[in-house]
């Protein structure tokens, strides 16, 4: 088995990034303008990014939707004045 190439795949291996340049395993250093699916808006390895995800992985990494998420709820909170749609829902 292997892997379902979702798009043409380059001969690029990513080994690091920072900020808005990633490397590749031969030190090469790239502007990473990428804009798919799952983009870190506020670049690569953003410390209160990486702090922020480190302090709730210590708490819990994931549970289901089965229970109570009160995070969740503000999210969707926000999400919603921000956004003006308040009587959407929020699937996470």
């Amino acid at each position: 088995m292997k892997p379902f190439d979702v798009y043409p795949i380059n001969p690029i291996n990513i080994i690091k990034a920072n900020g808005s340049t990633v490397w590749d395993a031969e030190g090469n250093a790239y502007l990473d303008l990428y804009g798919g699916h799952a983009v870190i808006s506020i670049g690569h390895t953003h410390p209160h990014y990486v702090q922020r995800i480190t302090e709730q992985l210590n708490r819990i990494g994931f549970y289901s939707n089965s229970v109570e998420i009160p995070i969740q709820r503000e999210l969707a909170r926000l999400l919603g004045e921000v956004s003006g749609k308040v009587d959407y829902d929020l699937f996470l």
